[in-house]
């Protein structure tokens, strides 16, 4: 009986174990990084940067809330890479930020809290590592059929990025790039970049999830979609208790934003999707990066694609000022319009006024000079003189006095 006992105690035994094994299996996904060089063609010559996995931006990691992450990352850059995992507010500091040294591998797990959700990031901390290693970290409450479309907003240095980091640091000059890209590609309007531009191949009547993170170094990005709203749902992880319908979003440098767009639109025309500083860039093809809404179908756009309308928010945009100055020219015109009516067009009325009747004067007494001329010489039955025709105002002077 002991034995039956101490057999069913080992039996139960091993089955917890084996379920807690089998659990920690299921519940915990390995995600596998390499951190190395890879080489990349934008804006018509090739480069080297650093990235994760050779993708620009780097993968997207998708996770539940309450669910343990494994990060496996294996470092085969020249430089020592700190990596920084923006993964909720209540994972702890130890397991957000750690060192991978060049030539090593480091694993950890990190478990995302149950209370979060919504679209994050994961970085380099260095500067100008952080300009091409970064990604997406897309939490869901629970598993669901959403559409999730990430949107990393970032920028392109034709320089080596260190260097450009580098001068930065010895000069304090601006961090100027030669291209904000979306999803790693400039866009249409950039030299030799409109055959990569991303594109968003939508149905008509479907929704979509818009993962957007602005990955920019320290820039603030405005971004819209042609004629298209975009409803707000969630910021930097925390979903927001009104959704904002709005038809353009505002994202400030590391900060990220959910919003849903309907495919509600003509599906024969293509529709830009637009990145922009501000709106004096928003239609300066030399500035912005665009991406392409696509409607699903078999069809030949009729127009170019339609570009969307950003605010005007541009750095120098003075809203006093530039209302001060509006009412200064409506003051112009205004005066304008006063001096116009009152001093050309009101005396040229006036004279015009004046001359028509006096035509009509001239013309009423012809008639009747003429009508009395017709009845004096049916009652005379005899020829007038010319005296007696420039009596009745019927021949001038001249010739009365030569008869």
């Amino acid at each position: 009986m002991a034995f039956q006992n101490q057999t069913m105690k080992a039996n139960t035994s091993f089955v917890l174990i084996l379920f807690f094994a089998v659990q920690y299996t299921a519940s915990t996904n390995v995600f596998h990084f390499v951190i190395e060089e890879t080489s990349f063609d934008r804006l018509c010559q090739s480069k080297k940067i650093l990235t994760v996995n050779g993708q620009f931006p780097g993968p997207t990691i998708y996770a539940l809330a309450g669910e343990t992450l494994s990060l496996d990352v294996e470092n085969r850059g020249k430089d020592n890479v700190t990596m920084f995992w923006r993964v909720g507010r209540h994972v702890k500091s130890d397991q957000v930020e750690w060192l991978v040294e060049a030539g090593a591998a480091v694993r950890k797990n990190i478990t995302i809290s149950e209370d979060d959700e919504g679209t994050l990031w994961w970085h380099a901390m260095n500067i100008w590592q952080r300009a091409t290693v970064h990604g997406a970290f897309i939490v869901h409450p629970e598993p669901d059929d959403h559409v999730d479309i990430p949107i990393i907003l970032g920028e392109w240095w034709k320089k080596d990025v260190k260097e450009v980091f580098v001068d930065y640091i010895d000069s304090g000059s601006d961090v100027k790039s030669n291209a904000y890209t979306i999803n790693g590609q400039p866009g249409d309007f950039y030299p030799c970049s409109k055959n990569g531009t991303f594109r968003i191949v939508v149905d008509t009547g479907k929704k979509y999830l818009l993962r957007i993170v602005n990955a920019a170094i320290h820039k603030k990005l405005y971004l819209g979609i042609a004629s298209h709203n975009l409803t707000v749902i969630a910021m930097d992880g925390s979903p927001i208790i009104e959704p904002l319908s709005t038809p353009f979003v505002e994202l400030t440098r590391q900060h990220s934003i959910d919003c849903i767009f309907e495919a509600n639109q003509q599906p024969n025309y293509y529709y830009y999707m637009v990145a922009s500083t501000n709106i004096s860039e928003a239609y300066d093809t030399n500035k912005i990066t665009t991406a392409i809404i696509e409607y699903q179908g078999s069809y030949k756009p009729s127009l170019p694609p339609l570009l969307p309308l950003l605010p005007n928010l541009s750095p120098n945009y003075d809203k006093s000022s530039s209302r001060d100055y509006l009412y200064v020219i409506l003051t112009f015109v205004i005066l304008g319009l006063f001096f116009c009516t009152t001093f050309i067009m009101w005396p040229q009325s006036v004279l015009q006024e004046k001359e028509a009747k006096q035509s009509k004067e001239v013309v009423n007494g012809v008639e009747h000079a003429m009508e009395e001329a017709v009845n004096l010489q049916e009652q005379n039955n005899t020829e007038l003189s010319n005296d007696e025709l420039y009596r009745m105002g019927m021949i001038p002077t001249t010739k009365a006095n030569k008869s």
